[in-house]
């Protein structure tokens, strides 16, 4: 086999064996990946709950169904509700970086 291959060969298997290790590093803390998944649903819900009350004012605008107090409200409401996500997914963040930012 010419020595070109043979460098491949070995290069490829220590890029495999390396993945190997990434996944098993991974794979081996599933603390981590809980902690890191809570924090990414906390910032799906923040998403979806602004999604939910654009899309309420759309619908709103659309029908041109305004009265000033309505929206105020259900816009309020939901900013007071991401407020308290946002700072719920913080307290999760800075616990985890604490947690895992020396490792």
């Amino acid at each position: 086999m010419a020595p070109y291959k043979l460098r491949c060969l070995r290069l490829l298997s220590v890029v495999r064996s390396c993945g190997e290790v990434v996944r098993r590093a991974m794979h081996s803390d599933p603390q981590r990946l809980e902690d890191i998944s809570s924090i990414r649903d906390a910032m799906r819900q923040i998403s979806l709950e602004a999604q939910a009350v654009v899309d309420l004012l759309d619908m709103r605008i659309e029908d041109e169904r305004l009265d000033g107090r309505t929206e105020a409200v259900d816009v309020r409401t939901v900013l007071e509700l991401i407020q308290n996500l946002s700072l719920d997914a913080s307290e999760k963040l800075d616990a985890y970086q604490q947690r895992y930012s020396d490792s």
